[in-house]
């Protein structure tokens, strides 16, 4: 009889068991969606939310870009909104008018913001040394030394120019082998900016041919497309799953090779000749170590080093030669434009001398073409993300601690408030009436502003600049006939791309 007994008493005892525990999963489920969905007070305004989803779906559901979504709500709800688009997090605020913007990433407002990484980063490798995704102290100083590397490796001096004008060279000769026939121009283009990121933190350039670059060009490509990261993003533990294995095998890659570039770079260092910005670093490194604060040799020092290396060379990389295949883009639209660059740059430049950066004064029509895209098509649509550090008030909200901050450069370039029809392609919105002078809008900041803009905003404006007067001056790219012009919409990865086409360069 007792054995009787026991088997109900257990099954109860089992179920009561098992009650309990779903009892504890929903409360734990239900405190979590509260804490995500509860709205603190004084927040500023932002459409309605679904649970647990927030407003993801409605982004999905548009069809449009994130960053037109946004621009399209800042309307409604004010250049100052709160939103909800990572399920696993709370509300972010947008940021859509350019004096908010600079009030938020001015100095004064160092102790309210910081950079935020990407969660999916964070848990695939340590951001020390990270010129893009550094926060605090550490960032600060890394920014300092990035500063001073490049002011020493000569960009806006001669040394550099002479280094683009080179690639260059190597640009024309590719694009002149495809003797007027169609291609994807793509791939030459990104060949010949990575290679002068490259020569500055590597010291030397690939061939275009070398498999190594087609290799790191791929992978960065790969790690820098959107789909399964959304998701990452939201349970970063997934990225050791099956679901990115790939990515990880190329992210183990450019680890692998820019780690042995560095470590290439610790055997013949010398300190009386710093070749390029690994040598630089290592040298920086190894002062602050004689000081007591250094983080050592060895592996120590080459994952310091390598993440800071990558940034430079996928950012660097892909703002700029975007920024030209936009460029081109634009001009097959509008051809017309193109007739007035060549003519420009004949007028001062001529055939028989590559142009030079002291040539930009006298081009101003090239350069308001240039801003023209930029203003339209920036790079980054909007700025790396950032998180708050402590609460504050913002334009009449309460900005509570722990909250994302995104700050939105499309609507500020875009905004009709700002820029009289912003839909237009119109370089004369950068041009004094005489077209004789460029004019300068405080509300431009195609690469940021404030303590956080752009490292290399110098280096990218001086490689634009002479790899776009170099094609011109020696191509008219044209479609083929019957063609379709590129549709302008852009891909947003991380950078904001356009869709790729095929063009014929008829040498001049």
């Amino acid at each position: 009889m007792a054995g009787q007994n026991s088997a109900p008493s257990f099954l109860s005892f089992a179920q009561n068991a098992l009650n309990l525990q779903s009892a504890a999963i929903f409360l734990l489920i239900f405190l979590v969606v509260l804490k995500l969905f509860r709205r603190p007070k004084n927040l500023p305004p932002g459409p309605r939310q679904w649970p647990v989803l927030g407003n993801f779906p409605a982004v999905v559901r548009s069809g449009k870009h994130l960053h037109e979504v946004l621009a399209e709500w800042a309307k409604r709800y004010g250049s100052v909104m709160s939103v909800h688009l990572n399920p696993a997090h709370g509300s972010s605020v947008v940021v859509s008018d350019i004096g908010i913007a600079k009030e938020l990433l001015s100095r004064q407002r160092v102790q309210h913001i910081d950079r935020a990484a990407i969660p999916l980063m964070k848990e695939v490798i340590d951001i020390r040394g990270s010129f893009l995704w550094g926060a605090g102290e550490p960032a600060k100083e890394l920014r300092r030394f990035g500063l001073s590397a490049f002011r020493k490796l000569g960009v806006g001096k001669k040394t550099l120019e002479h280094r683009i004008n080179e690639e260059a060279r190597y640009l024309v000769e590719r694009i002149e082998a495809e003797k007027n026939r169609p291609f994807d121009l793509n791939l030459p283009i990104h060949n010949a900016v990575s290679n002068t990121v490259c020569s500055i933190s590597f010291g030397f350039r690939f061939d275009y041919d070398d498999p190594k670059l087609k290799k790191l060009l791929e992978s960065l490509e790969i790690i820098s497309k959107m789909g399964i990261e959304i998701l990452g993003n939201t349970f970063p533990f997934l990225y050791h799953t099956p679901f990115f294995a790939k990515k990880r095998e190329w992210v183990n890659f450019l680890r692998d090779t820019i780690t042995q570039i560095v470590r290439d770079h610790q055997s013949s260092f010398d300190e009386n000749d710093l070749r390029d910005i690994i040598d630089m670093r290592i040298a920086d490194i190894k002062e602050k170590e004689q000081q007591g604060s250094g983080v050592g040799t060895g592996p120590a020092l080459t994952e310091e080093i390598w993440l800071g290396i990558l940034d430079l060379f996928g950012a660097g990389t892909e703002t700029t030669a975007s920024t030209v295949l936009w460029l081109i883009s634009f001009v097959l639209k509008y051809p017309e434009v193109q007739e007035k660059i060549q003519q420009e740059i004949y007028e001062v430049v001529g055939s028989d001398r590559q142009p030079s950066c002291e040539d930009r004064p006298s081009m101003p029509y090239t350069n308001a073409v240039i801003n023209e895209v930029l203003r339209m098509r920036p790079p980054g649509v909007f700025t790396l993300p950032y998180v708050t550090t402590e609460e504050f008030q913002l334009s009449g909200y309460t900005i509570p601690k722990g909250i994302g901050v995104i700050i939105n450069l499309w609507a500020m370039m875009n905004d009709p408030k700002v820029w009289d029809r912003p839909e237009d392609f119109n370089p004369g919105r950068f041009l004094s009436k005489d077209g004789k002078t460029m004019i300068q809008h405080e509300t431009f900041i195609p690469f940021s502003t404030g303590r956080r803009s752009c490292l290399g905003e110098g280096l990218a404006k001086t490689e634009v600049f002479l790899f776009a007067t170099n094609l011109f001056q020696r191509f008219t790219f044209k479609l083929t006939p019957g063609a379709p012009t590129p549709p302008l919409k852009g891909i947003s990865r991380f950078t904001f791309i356009p869709e790729p086409f095929r063009v014929c360069a008829v040498k001049r």
